[in-house]
Parts: C-alpha cells; structure tokens; sequence
C-alpha cells in the first residue's frame, strides 16, 4: 500500500515536467543554417513537424526535434534532386529515397548523409545496382545488372569490382573469379561464346601467368601467359594426337620446343613465327634423320641426314629441296660427290667405293646420267 502511494507520487511530480518540457506551438524562425522555418515549435525552435525555405530555393518539409532534422521528411533541391526517407540530427540517416537530376534513383539506408549499408540503386540507362555501400559508392557485395542483360555479382571496392565475382556477358561468355580494379586479375575461369574455356592466372582484364585453355576443338593449351598472349614455355595437344612442347612468343612457337606428330614424326630444334627455324633435327617414324638448319619448316642450308636404311647423306638445301653441292654414303660405304639443282642432281659426281677408289664418273643432265669413259 505505501509502495503504491509513492509510485503515483513520484508519476504526479514528474508529469508536470514532462508536459513543460514537450509544449508545442505554432511559429516561425530562422533556423541555425540559415533556412526560414514555419511549423511546430518547442523551447523557441523547431519540434515536429514544419517547413523550411533557404534563400538558395531548398527547401525541407517534415519533422524535426530539438530544431534539428529528425524523423521522417522530404529535402528538395533546387536543381530537382530530392531526398525522401528518416533524418537524424540534421542528417539523412535510415532507410531513405534518393531521387538524382540525372534520374538516377537510390532506395535504401543512409548513414550521416551518405549511401551506406544495403541499397538499390536504378540508373537512368536501365542498370540497376542491388547491394551494399559506404560513404556513396558499391562496397561489399552486391549485384549489378545492365540494361542488355548482362550481370556481375561479387564484390566490390568504391564502386569497382574488387575481389571475387561472377560476370555473365549475356552472349554466351562468363568470368568466375578474382578481380581488382575493375578488372579480371588474379585466378578465375573464363568460358567463352565459343565453347573454349581458359582456367588461370589474369591481370589487368588480360591472360597473365600460369593458364589452361581448352580450345572447343579438343585442343589444349597449359603454360605461361603474358598480357593476353601465349609467351614462355607451354605444351599443346592437339585433338588429331599431335603434340608441341617448348616456348611461345606472343601466341606462336618461337625459341627450343619439339613437335610430335601423330604419325610418328618429330621435330626438335629451334622456332620462330610458329613454324621450325633455325637449327633442328627431323625424326621420322621409319628412323631417317635430317639434321640442320630450317627454314618456315622446311630444310636451308646445310644438312647432315642419316635414313633407316644405314646410309647417310650431307647436302645442302633450299626451300626444301637439295640444292648445291651434295655428299651421299649408302650402308656399305659406297659413296657419290654430286650437284643438286631443285631437288635433282644436275652436273658433274663422282662415285667411290669404301676404299676412296674412284669407280665411275661423269655428268648428270636434266636426271639423265652420263658415264665419262
């Protein structure tokens, strides 16, 4: 019984302060910022809800507690942008509508004036931008969505995708993977329109480093990358079983590498503009060896060649062909010094036997041959 009569004390005595402090009027002012205030008033400032007009045009209508913006209410700006949505201390602070001159639309929370936390934000060409922000820009993650039906979905740093992400181009390609700067860097998958596939290393939007691609062919590809480009050591399979393994310079074969044909065949020297040139050595799957210089893959110059067959040969070449001065052995060291024109033997020879005695000489012409007697 005591407890209850102070308790309806205590309400009595306080209630009176109460009422004093929250006595709303009717009135006008000028605000701290400048702006002409109409509306509910308490203490000589503004408490509710009132309107205010700055000489530059804005103008706010909505509440307002201890003379600062607060609650909920509506700034207009006199370029046409306007902000709809919960104030806090003069702040656009909660859950808010930005509407932008450039009609850009951004529906979501606000913390001390600026986009922050989870947010919508409906561009003028038709994107649309669903996630979360700090301080006005994407951060964290979130989803952006063209107006041609493209998307990312990842993160994001100061409205760049930064981190990880997933990009749908909408013709046919996607990107899963790691990005910085707005652009593809560090390991992701890239799955093209066309059906091949590459799974590596990317920097600045570019194949870099370590990759696989996977032609849609049956082709692949794995080795080093740079800027975009097939450059360092890497080995090909090719879907008809042939196989290159050596260096690339920007997308072609271009230094050491051996090529192994399906048939058997092999190649093993030097490259340049994708094709054998240099110094290099032809196998064949019967056992006949050329060895020498190459040009555009074919024999230049001079060449040393031992076949199958236990003979062997040191000519010279051009474009492929015998073409010069010409030794030739066969297995049982019978040998013909002779002259190539385009692949057929034109002028004087001479044959020996394994003895280095002279057995028969004389001239061939047009491949007919002619014994001198």
């Amino acid at each position: 019984m005591k407890l209850t009569s102070y308790i309806l004390s205590l309400t009595l005595l306080t209630m009176p302060l109460s009422l004093s402090a929250q006595k709303i009027s009717l009135g006008t002012c000028t605000t701290k910022d400048g702006g002409e205030y109409n509306g509910e008033m308490a203490a000589g400032k503004p408490h509710g809800k009132g309107k205010t007009v700055w000489k530059n045009g804005n103008l706010y209508e909505g509440e307002y507690v201890k003379g600062k913006r607060e609650g909920h209410g509506i700034y207009t700006f006199t370029d046409g942008e306007r902000y709809e949505g919960q104030w806090m201390q003069d702040h656009q602070h909660g859950q808010g509508t930005y509407y932008f001159q450039n009609n850009n639309k951004y529906v979501g929370l606000w913390f001390k004036d600026y986009q922050q936390g989870y947010g919508e934000m409906y561009y003028f060409n038709g994107d649309t931008y669903k996630g979360n922000w700090h301080e006005d820009k994407r951060n964290g993650k979130g989803k952006y969505v063209y107006a041609s039906g493209a998307y990312y979905n990842g993160d994001w740093k100061d409205d760049k995708k930064e981190g990880r992400g997933f990009h749908d181009w909408a013709d046919g390609s996607t990107y899963d993977g790691e990005w910085k700067n707005n652009m593809r860097s560090g390991k992701g998958v890239f799955k093209y329109a066309s059906g091949d596939v590459y799974v590596g290393q990317w920097q600045n939007d570019l194949q870099h480093g370590k990759g696989v691609y996977r032609f849609q062919n049956g082709d692949i590809f794995e080795g080093d990358y740079v800027n975009g480009q097939r450059t360092g050591n890497g080995i090909v399979k090719f879907a008809n079983g042939d196989r290159y393994n050596g260096q690339f310079l920007k997308g072609d074969k271009n230094g050491q590498g051996t090529f192994l044909w399906a048939n058997g065949n092999s190649y093993s020297g030097q490259w340049k503009n994708d094709q054998p040139n240099g110094r290099g050595k032809l196998t064949t799957k019967a056992g006949d060896v050329v060895e020498g210089q190459f040009k555009n893959g074919q024999p230049e110059g001079e060449c040393i060649g031992h076949l199958a067959d236990g003979s062997k040969f040191k000519a010279q070449y051009k474009n492929g062909q015998r073409h010069g001065a010409a030794i030739e052995e066969d297995k049982d060291g019978k040998r013909i010094e002779c002259h190539y024109e385009n692949g057929k033997r034109e002028g004087a020879f001479v044959e020996k036997d394994r003895n280095g005695a002279i057995v028969a000489q004389g001239t061939y012409s047009n491949g007919y041959r002619k014994i001198e007697k």
